[in-house]
């Protein structure tokens, strides 16, 4: 028994095509952990896969800005650092939120800016 899929953690020695391919592979997953997590904010009772979703947002973050981080297409590199750095600041919100112990109606509103704003930042990114 083998397990058929393989892990490429070499994506920052990646060229810039590589690295927009990694990207919209990224998309999806962070898509999905931002509906799960915008779902069970919205529950009276915290999901308990929250903080799961929460750690995936952040993880696929990181790695995106890893990934992206010398790749921008030519004339992008500005607005590129840009989205970056409001990508991983809102990535910073949600830890600091996720580290609370219990989830009040500010960390979810938090929570839910902060997850809209990861969305939009990778819709920016992709249009780069």
């Amino acid at each position: 028994m083998t397990n058929g899929s393989k892990s490429d953690s070499s994506a920052t020695s990646e060229g810039p095509d590589e690295a927009w391919a990694e990207l919209k592979a990224q998309t999806e997953a962070i898509v999905y952990a931002i509906q799960s997590v915008l779902s069970g904010v919205r529950s009276p009772t915290p999901s308990p896969t929250l903080n799961e979703n929460l750690t995936q947002i952040m993880t696929i973050v990181s790695s995106i800005v890893a990934v992206c981080k010398d790749n921008f297409p030519p004339g992008a590199q500005t607005q590129g650092e840009e989205i970056l750095c409001e990508l991983g600041e809102h990535a910073n919100k949600l830890s600091e939120v996720q580290a609370q112990t219990e989830v009040s109606k500010e960390a979810r509103q938090v929570i839910a800016k902060s997850s809209f704003a990861v969305a939009n930042a990778m819709k920016g990114l992709i249009k780069l």
